[in-house]
């Protein structure tokens, strides 16, 4: 499938393509189970560990790119903050719309919501037990993309909508805890654009749907007033910026190809 980034990206990526010098320890992946998504609730995923990963659960992390030198800095000037503010009334206006019910829903950071997103999607359950090779692939792609945002979160610590216009946060999930930790760039919207690349490598005929749940989750963040539309768009870019670089990793190419085959051998399962 052709790689698909945002323009911006473009320029990131001569200097994110980075080889990796070590040599990761490489494990495959277990036999799948086609499990169709009508029986998605039989699976626990609040136990899943969301954040005690494997030690070697990153991409391209030796060393990892310095996005906080590369990404610009956030501009709180008027106009161009303007768009963040007509964009964060707009997101408070969807909030008793049906999209601001799947924004809400969406507010779940991670790759377990990314697997009940997608399992809906492509009509197969995703989940570690039954997709071991697909989980683990949009898991470590997704956790990825997220650590290149926290530097940058820590160096401009920006307030998020929530804070500066001193309301709650609005969603499901999310929680006061996000007061402080910094809005620039979206954490949420790198893991989800980045599994959304992956994941369309995966299934490439699903390929327009996927990247529109992925943009989606972005835009989710500035309905519940988590983010700011300029941080969603860094978000954008550091996921496909990330998507590029990964390109690199011997274990990406390893676990994507063990995907690929565990996608067709559900497919066939399908029929």
């Amino acid at each position: 499938m052709k790689r698909i980034t945002f323009v911006a990206a473009a320029a990131l990526a001569g200097v994110l393509l980075l080889a990796c010098a070590c040599s990761p320890k490489i494990t495959g992946a277990a036999s799948p189970k086609f499990l169709p998504v009508s029986e998605i609730s039989t699976l626990a995923y609040d136990t899943i560990p969301q954040w005690e990963l494997p030690e070697d659960s990153l991409y391209m992390n030796c060393p990892e790119p310095n996005f906080s030198n590369i990404l610009p800095p956030p501009d709180s000037s008027s106009p161009a903050f303007q768009k963040d503010l007509e964009r964060y009334k707009w997101g408070k206006q969807q909030r008793s719309t049906p999209r601001g019910k799947q924004a809400s829903y969406e507010s779940l950071y991670g790759i377990v919501r990314m697997a009940t997103i997608y399992s809906d999607l492509l009509g197969f359950v995703i989940h570690p037990s039954t997709t071991p090779a697909i989980y683990r692939l949009m898991l470590y792609s997704g956790e990825t993309a997220y650590r290149n945002t926290m530097a940058i979160k820590d160096k401009h610590k920006r307030k998020r909508p929530f804070e500066l216009m001193e309301e709650d946060i609005w969603g499901e999930f999310d929680g006061d805890y996000l007061r402080g930790d910094g809005s620039y760039p979206s954490g949420h919207t790198a893991l989800g654009w980045t599994t959304a690349l992956v994941l369309a490598e995966i299934a490439p005929e699903y390929k327009d749907q996927i990247l529109e749940r992925g943009r989606q989750y972005g835009e989710s963040r500035v309905i519940v007033g988590a983010h700011w539309q300029s941080d969603v768009d860094a978000g954008y870019m550091i996921g496909a910026s990330t998507f590029d670089a990964i390109q690199n990793d011997p274990r990406y190419k390893l676990h994507l190809q063990e995907a690929r085959k565990e996608y067709q051998t559900l497919k066939n399962n399908s029929h």
